[in-house]
């Protein structure tokens, strides 16, 4: 960033050539409403629910071994971000003319424009490492969740590891091959795609709460929960594909409120209406340790 930031003549004069070019992209007043404010503090619970995260969280013997984790996190989110944000907005100064899906090669543009060949390939590698370092973990991670908590516990339930790898095997290549083949037809920005990815993690995050920390949770108020989730996920991205400035009643509130709220609403009442857990279950999780 520093050998970007210096080809164009220092921060304050980078700054100032994207005033020149784009102001809206340095102004925070008016350019987003309070209410789409307030909703946007709700995705950064995404985190919570991610796949490859949520699975390091389950290895935890305690609540306290979150503690650095939990306070460091944001910090790294900060340190990572910022720069990748403040390069994108920089880009605007050299590549005034990319929006939309156009817009998602803006780095690799920069990078090549301004870093020399040697080091150009090193920072586009760095950048395609990191992604692929996120997507693997992901991907992986559901596939084990795939084979031991479907496969396995659903089907055969005495599968060998060959079997295992196998299943795993065929699962992430599917789903790799999904994603390849939307890519190849869907035309939005990846920072549209990731608010809708976001928002159905965020979505899903009281399942998590109430999992922890509620003794009447259910499966079946869970597996609702779930179903409501994708059932508004679905029917709001529709409603936003057709119209990219949409909120709810034109409030301008994000549809991710209302997925929260509907998941946390299912999955409240599907709990109390289903037979609750057994109590040898409850004091499994809730008592083990001796916590009230």
């Amino acid at each position: 960033m520093g050998l970007i930031v210096s080809r164009h003549g220092g921060i304050d004069a980078a700054l100032m050539s994207v005033e020149s070019v784009h102001p809206g992209l340095l102004v925070r007043e008016g350019a987003m409403s309070p209410t789409k404010f307030v909703s946007y503090m709700l995705i950064p619970l995404f985190a919570g629910m991610f796949p490859h995260l949520f699975m390091h969280w389950l290895t935890a013997r305690e609540a306290k071994s979150f503690r650095w984790p939990v306070v460091l996190y944001p910090i790294c989110i900060a340190v990572v971000w910022l720069p990748s944000v403040l390069l994108g907005v920089m880009g605007r100064v050299d590549f005034a003319g990319l929006e939309g899906p156009a817009a998602n090669a803006v780095l690799v543009k920069v990078i090549d424009l301004h870093a020399p060949g040697i080091l150009a390939g090193l920072l586009g590698a760095g950048v395609f490492g990191a992604v692929m370092s996120s997507l693997d973990s992901q991907v992986l991670v559901v596939g084990t969740m795939f084979t031991q908590d479907g496969v396995r516990h659903y089907g055969i339930r005495n599968m060998s590891e060959p079997q295992q790898v196998l299943f795993g095997r065929i699962f992430v290549t599917a789903i790799l091959a999904i994603v390849f083949a939307l890519s190849l037809v869907v035309d939005r920005s990846i920072f549209r795609l990731g608010i809708w990815s976001f928002s159905g993690f965020s979505a899903l995050f009281p399942v998590l709460v109430a999992s922890v920390f509620w003794r009447r949770t259910t499966s079946r108020g869970v597996i609702a929960a779930f179903a409501t989730v994708a059932v508004t996920w679905v029917y709001f991205l529709q409603r936003s594909w057709s119209d990219p400035g949409y909120s709810l009643w034109g409030t301008g509130l994000m549809p991710v409120v209302a997925m929260t709220i509907a998941s946390s609403v299912v999955l409240v009442i599907g709990s109390l209406v289903s037979r609750p857990p057994e109590d040898d279950r409850v004091r499994r999780f809730f008592e083990a340790e001796g916590s009230a």
